[in-house]
């Protein structure tokens, strides 16, 4: 459940982010998408430690150790 409110919030941020992007003054337009992706992660890291469990908690470091990011 925690792993699926994280991947929600990331994509959420990721889509508000866009479309600040297209719908933004020139000046904002690369400042403010970055803003939003950086505290969207922030808050789906956020939301996933608060509800996650310790054992979903264990087993999301133990993926994270086997498969690391590219």
């Amino acid at each position: 459940m925690a792993q699926t409110i994280r991947f929600a919030v990331f994509v959420l941020s990721a889509c508000l982010a866009g479309l600040a992007f297209f719908t933004l003054h020139p000046f904002w337009r690369w400042l403010a998408p970055i803003l939003i992706f950086v505290a969207g992660s922030m808050l789906a890291e956020y939301a996933f430690n608060r509800l996650a469990s310790p054992l979903e908690k264990q087993r999301d470091l133990e993926d994270r150790t086997r498969n690391p990011p590219i």
